[in-house]
């Protein structure tokens, strides 16, 4: 909430004048798999790029341990950068819990308020946040457009485009068993066990005696905007039957859920698993069984035991982690690979063709999303009936806007001309391309293809 502190004070002379500032607080959500690219774009609205962040502990958020882009709740409190010249003169906090594409959309279009870490207590350590606010999401992100699911409202909130998250297949670190036949799945194989919940492994050894062996696929629960895209990506939709099996870490077995009930890992018979936190009224619990994060299933699939037979579909930021050794647990979909690495992606050395995302952009390999942003239309802001939201029209404003938030934060290269701006998630992106990982995300201006739905037929214009 803004908050009056007094910057200036003339003292000892009559009628000494003061001037006055603000803390503008921003809250966003959503999309797990963009938070690393959110959180690292959101530093960058700081003068410096050096705000104080405060994070939250698991019951709020995220595991204890975890610091930096990978964390789930957070605050980062500032001086704004200077392009974002309608905050000039203010504070900025931004306060972020991740809790999942389709919750963190529904919590944003329907108001509905969240826990959100505040900044204070002690900066830049696990669990350091002294304190915690329920609050009303300001912005979602969302690996899906809202269309696609029961939560979309283009009346009174403005939904836009904000990269391309890419998606891969990738099997668990078990070094025997049938998974370590599996190079390869095909559009069939994913239909059918994405239904079952689990693949016979005669679809790769071709052996009738593997017919009741079997490859087992994770799953999130629905409110997961990558599950959502993989269904849609398969023609069953947003409400498409879904089999569900867990994998026990602790008794290392796999195991069909019967207890709606949340837990760190996963342990039978629960059947929520997931680091973040339960949210309010236990919203975790809502949407069914299944794996909350990306994160928490690259925890389950990098359990190097035999009984781990297991696959996911996943975004290329969380299939990294399944062994933290580059993308060496990820398969290619019916052949095709995400990058131009080709198989090499799976190696230990880097190499700028990691980079090249020509299969995706020019239309070859179809496992990817528009990752997207929604936030109230200045009119909603005004007079939506927020009790909570303390940042302006002026100061939130719209990617048209310059020096608003959104103009900032998500300013797109078809709005200036080609130059992406400095402090932009697709400035991030930009630069993250000279590295020697793959980028997490992938800029709109690099795409050649399209689609126009989620999970919808690829459109490439002619040669």
């Amino acid at each position: 909430m803004k908050k009056q502190l007094l910057l200036t004070a003339v003292l000892g002379l009559a009628g000494a004048s003061t001037v006055l500032a603000s803390t503008v607080d921003v809250y966003i959500t959503g999309s797990t798999a963009f938070r690393k690219n959110a959180y690292t774009a959101c530093t960058k609205l700081f003068s410096g790029g050096t705000p104080s962040i405060y994070y939250g502990d698991f019951v709020h958020g995220v595991g204890s341990s975890t610091t930096g882009n990978g964390a789930a709740s957070w605050a980062m409190t500032g001086t704004p950068v200077s392009t974002l010249t309608n905050l000039a003169g203010n504070t900025l906090t931004i306060h972020g819990t991740f809790t999942g594409s389709v919750q963190g959309y529904k919590a944003a279009i329907t108001k509905t308020p969240i826990c959100f870490a505040l900044a204070s207590g002690s900066a830049g350590v696990a669990g350091g946040t002294s304190g915690y606010v329920t609050n009303t999401p300001t912005i979602a992100f969302s690996d899906c457009a809202g269309s696609s699911t029961p939560y979309f409202d283009n009346a009174n909130f403005t939904e836009a485009q904000v990269a391309i998250q890419p998606f891969v297949i990738c099997k668990s670190a078990a070094g025997t068993g049938a998974i370590t036949n599996v190079a390869n799945v095909s559009w069939e194989q994913l239909e059918y066990g994405i239904q079952y919940g689990r693949i016979p492994a005669s679809a790769w050894s071709y052996k009738a005696s593997d017919t009741n062996n079997y490859v087992y696929l994770l799953e999130r629960t629905q409110d997961s905007g990558t599950r959502n895209t993989l269904l849609n990506q398969q023609y069953l939709g947003y409400n498409g039957v879904v089999g569900c099996y867990l994998y026990d870490v602790t008794n290392n077995a796999i195991y069909t859920p019967t207890t709606l009930n949340q837990v760190n890992t996963g342990v039978s018979p629960n059947g929520v698993v997931g680091s973040e936190g339960p949210g309010v009224g236990g919203a975790n619990l809502s949407w069914g069984y299944g794996y909350i994060g990306g994160g928490d299933i690259a925890s389950a699939l990098s359990v190097a035991n035999a009984a781990n037979q297991t696959l996911a579909y996943l975004s290329m930021g969380d299939s990294q982690k399944v062994t933290g050794n580059f993308w060496s647990q990820v398969v290619p979909f019916d052949g095709f690979w995400p990058t131009t690495a080709g198989s090499a992606l799976t190696n230990t050395g880097g190499t700028a063709v990691y980079n090249d995302f020509s299969p995706i952009t020019k239309g070859f390999y179809p496992c990817w999303g528009y990752e997207v942003i929604v936030y109230p239309t200045l009119n909603t802001l005004l007079h939506g009936g927020y009790t909570d939201q303390d940042i302006t029209t002026t100061e939130l404003g719209t990617a048209t806007t310059p020096g608003s938030f959104i103009w900032a934060f998500n300013y797109q290269t078809s709005v200036n001309g080609g130059s992406p701006l400095v402090g932009s998630i697709e400035n991030e992106i930009y630069l993250s391309e000279t590295g020697t990982y793959p980028n997490t995300a992938i800029r709109l201006a690099e795409m050649v293809n399209s689609r126009s739905a989620v999970g919808g037929q690829i459109a490439t214009p002619a040669p």
